[in-house]
């Protein structure tokens, strides 16, 4: 099958600098054959379809290498029970709107056969990652407080079996619990308080301020003593974190075994131990949500670290312009953009609430921080280039490639028209059509 695409303002091949104007592109069984100099094909009749792009930008399909809930296996790297298959086929769509074509799911216990039944259901190409490794399989034990999604098979299931049947990536590793331990807090007391609550009920048990742990237990309409409250938070947050930071520095064995990338879960209480792995793995290290919890300074010490040591500093697109829970500041986002830190752009799951990668990345493009064609690759070629087994032979416009596409808005890449996977058409004028 044959598909044309003519009348696009420009064509930005994902690269980090090229934006080639009066260009169409061709496409045959899936993938890009050729990119005539031209707007328009004339007599293009060999064509099954052509695509009138009208004016809008044709980029690479979205590469997102930090996502959770997208295999048909136990959700977050807590191993919650899977949501609803109605919720999944949501938050799945969503993503596909938001101009995803490849996800690599994070969950990090999900067995090969819930990642292949997720692929035969939509139409996004979905990789996945392990962490079935002693020192994750321990924080479960920790962890755990919501009836938990492992079955004695992903108890069973090993390492060298996720590897040897396709998982791409060791991680989310370390992920000690929700924001602040905001889900576990929830849980424990059988009431739902704020992640703003839980952030700051935290750092008032670790000082030890008891006025402020009171201030805290008051504001959030709880009735704790403040032993109850450092209880709480030692159970949430500060167990969970230690047992956390072990595997992390667990994980370098296995990068270095299996020769794939790992993906460590970042906060301020984990920078040591991911500087640690860093230092071992250099560039298969990725410093996930590098901007999750620091100030703007600390996120940009934090990366230049990492990036001294040769790691990749990952952010997401988090939740700050409307959930405002799991990140309510952009500044450290945009700190290390502005500093050229960035290498990555995902979403992870920011509490279920989290931005489209583009509209952030148009966000700094409007704030000139980042050049058009620099935004593109943090979503696409540097993806694939960071994790090499998830999306080969994608994230870049040019003839040979696969052709997972997509085609925004000139003046608002957040606006996703069109997305086309394997040369397939799957959403039209903002609509899914599979």
């Amino acid at each position: 099958m044959r598909l044309d695409i003519v009348n696009a303002s420009g064509i930005v091949t994902g690269d980090g600098k090229t934006v080639l104007e009066n260009t169409s592109v061709i496409i045959e069984n899936g993938f890009i054959t050729d990119m005539p100099k031209v707007s328009y094909i004339a007599y293009n009749y060999d064509a099954d379809r052509f695509i009138d792009a009208k004016g809008g930008l044709v980029i690479p399909g979205v590469i997102n290498i930090h996502a959770h809930g997208c295999a048909l296996g136990p959700f977050i790297p807590y191993a919650w029970k899977m949501p609803p298959m109605e919720r999944w086929l949501f938050n799945m769509d969503t993503h596909l709107l938001e101009g995803t074509t490849t996800i690599l799911d994070t969950d990090g216990v999900t067995l090969p056969a819930e990642v292949e039944a997720a692929n035969k259901i939509h139409p996004i190409n979905i990789k996945t990652a392990t962490i079935h490794t002693p020192g994750n399989m321990k924080t479960f034990e920790v962890i755990d407080c919501s009836g938990g999604g492992l079955t004695d098979l992903h108890r069973k299931f090993t390492i060298d079996e996720a590897v040897d049947q396709g998982a791409v990536a060791i991680g989310e590793v370390g992920s000690p619990s929700t924001t602040a331990g905001n889900y576990e807090k929830c849980f424990r007391l059988g009431k739902v308080i704020s992640v703003v609550h839980a952030r700051e009920l935290d750092r008032a048990v670790v000082a030890n301020d008891e006025a402020a742990i009171r201030k805290v237990v008051a504001e959030a309409g709880l009735k704790l003593t403040v032993d109850e409250a450092k209880d709480l938070v030692m159970k949430t947050s500060i167990i969970p974190i230690q047992v956390c930071c072990d595997a992390i520095r667990e994980t370098v064995k296995y990068v270095k075994k299996f020769d794939l990338p790992t993906l460590l879960h970042a906060e301020p209480c984990m920078k040591d131990a991911i500087l640690d792995v860093a230092k071992e793995v250099g560039p298969r290290c990725i410093s996930a949500h590098s901007q999750h919890s620091f100030t703007p300074e600390q996120a940009v010490q934090f990366g230049k670290e990492l990036k001294r040591l040769g790691a990749n500093v990952e952010i997401i697109s988090a939740d700050f312009y409307g959930a405002k829970q799991v990140e309510p500041s952009t500044e450290p986002t945009f700190a290390l953009l502005r500093e050229g830190l960035v290498d990555a752009i995902t979403t992870d799951y920011s509490g279920g609430y989290h931005e489209p990668i583009l509209l952030v990345l148009q966000k700094a493009i409007e704030q000139k921080i980042l050049t058009l064609p620099g935004a593109i690759k943090l979503a696409t070629s540097n993806p694939a280039r960071i994790v090499p087994k998830v999306a080969i032979n994608k994230g870049l416009v040019e003839p040979g490639r696969v052709a997972d596409l997509c085609i925004v808005d000139k003046d608002d890449i957040s606006k996703v028209k069109c997305v086309i996977i394997f040369g397939r058409m799957v959403v039209e004028e903002g609509r899914i059509i599979v």
